[in-house]
């Protein structure tokens, strides 16, 4: 029966090296990082430029104004960058356009962290103040893992017009649990983005936007925020995937901003 002893040690230490190696590179998973946007992408924008935002670390951000009467989107991008195709149709309604970059995208000093990225979320929002808006002005939209960042901005209660979550997620533990059921996630995780212990805390009007084929993303996490705030609109894509089609985003916006 040696042999079987030595099988399982042998076992053993694989799955320890595998477990050690998953803790070691999960940053490199949850933020595999985005260079920005090229010229072209920033010009297919009515009105958009490049600005930084001071703070802890300053970061790269574009920035568009909002025609008199129209709100401000601020835009919390995903960690492989943003869905840029739902930007131009923001502009052709009059919307104003703020997006940071996180620590560590974009050509941003620092790296990319949970309590970094709230940091970095801090300062968006004292830019946003320091261009004379107001919560009330204030859409906080969030695609893919920048729904967390912004459902921790949006809980507190300080009268944002709206919060809209593209493509969202229960916790970032909680995909990667599903992603990895072999492995103690929840214990090994630095980076939980725990949205749906948080949802429950947003006094702002509520749409969740996500598409019936998200491959990334499951629909089940966004039907599980539905569920938990029941006041929110939720609109399920059909055939959608985790980048849904140009202007979709913008469309039910505004068909929500509207109501």
């Amino acid at each position: 029966m040696r042999w079987l002893a030595r099988i399982l040690v042998l076992v053993a230490l694989l799955y320890a090296g595998a477990v050690a190696a998953l803790w070691a590179a999960q940053e490199a998973l949850i933020f595999p990082g985005w260079g920005g946007p090229t010229a072209e992408q920033v010009a297919s924008v009515e009105g958009l430029r490049e600005i930084v935002i001071p703070g802890e670390i300053p970061l790269r951000a574009w920035s568009r104004p909002a025609d008199p009467g129209q709100p401000t989107i601020v835009v919390f991008h995903g960690n492989a960058g943003t869905q840029w195709s739902q930007l131009p149709p923001f502009a052709e309604r009059g919307w104003g356009i703020l997006l940071p970059a996180y620590r560590g995208f974009a050509g941003n000093a620092g790296h990319p962290h949970e309590a970094g990225l709230y940091a970095d979320a801090e300062a968006t929002m004292a830019q946003a103040a320091a261009m004379g808006l107001t919560p009330g002005e204030i859409v906080l939209y969030g695609e893919s893992l920048g729904t967390g960042v912004a459902t921790w901005i949006a809980a507190r209660p300080e009268g944002w017009r709206a919060l809209v979550l593209d493509a969202p997620y229960t916790s970032v533990a909680d995909r990667a649990a599903e992603s990895y059921p072999f492995v103690p996630v929840r214990a090994l995780i630095r980076h939980e983005f725990d949205t749906a212990g948080r949802i429950g805390a947003v006094e702002a009007p509520i749409l969740i936007l996500h598409g019936t084929a998200d491959g990334v993303i499951p629909i089940s996490h966004g039907r599980a925020l539905a569920r938990l705030v029941p006041d929110a609109r939720a609109v399920w894509i059909e055939g959608g995937t985790h980048l849904l089609p140009p202007g979709r985003v913008a469309e039910e916006m505004a068909d929500f901003l509207d109501r």
